[in-house]
């Protein structure tokens, strides 16, 4: 039987066998760049990841101070408001309330 004439070449490889691994290797290096192009996109996010996550560290930081000067002005309105029997008006009564600045029922409230 005639190698060449059984479908394989001289060299011993099935002509098939050939292309096979052409095709293979064709599809691993496409696969490569593939993950290279992938890796660069998550290095990217990653970092994108870590510049949000430090925003939302600073903009916490900011809403506690924020909150905590708002607090402080709190209670020199109240300080103020009872020194110089003022009454405060009851929207404010009720935002001060609301975020646990006032013990209890205030008898500061505006009367009608």
């Amino acid at each position: 039987m005639n190698r060449q004439s059984s479908g394989q070449h001289a060299h011993g490889e099935p002509e098939d066998g050939a292309n096979t691994s052409d095709r293979l290797l064709t599809e691993l290096r496409s696969q490569s760049t593939e993950l290279e192009r992938l890796h660069a996109i998550y290095e990217e996010l990653e970092t994108r990841n870590g510049l949000l996550h430090n925003e939302v560290l600073r903009l916490k930081r900011a809403q506690r101070t924020n909150v905590e000067d708002l607090a402080r002005v709190a209670a020199v309105l109240l300080q103020i408001s009872r020194a110089k029997g003022v009454a405060l008006d009851s929207v404010t009564l009720g935002i001060l309330r609301r975020r646990g600045w006032l013990p209890s029922r205030n008898r500061t409230a505006v009367r009608p």
